[in-house]
């Protein structure tokens, strides 16, 4: 893979495991203490799933591509971000449930 700027770089691959880590803390110690928080983290999620859609949907005409740089990146946050919540959330419910 020819060396590239984001979350395709060496640098943005390493962080997912500090990334997702920072969200297992978060699912531990955060959401059990503020409720409301897990609550706003599932509503952002389903937000910025919507954005996403309309963003791959909408915005890959031709008439856009001077701007598919920033159009790229916000998808690719949103991946992000995504990613990060639901596997955190998936291996908080696995520990929790192994080692409750």
């Amino acid at each position: 893979m020819p060396n590239s700027f984001g979350f395709h770089s060496r640098m943005g691959r390493t962080s997912y495991p500090i990334l997702i880590s920072a969200m297992l803390l978060t699912n531990h110690y955060v959401f059990p203490k503020y409720p409301t928080l897990k609550t706003t983290e599932f509503l952002l999620s389903v937000v910025m799933i919507g954005i996403y859609i309309l963003c791959r949907k909408l915005l890959h005409h031709p008439q856009y591509d001077r701007h598919r740089p920033q159009i790229d990146f916000v998808e690719k946050i949103i991946e992000v971000y995504i990613g990060v919540t639901v596997i955190a959330s998936l291996l908080h419910v696995m520990i929790v449930s192994l080692f409750g």
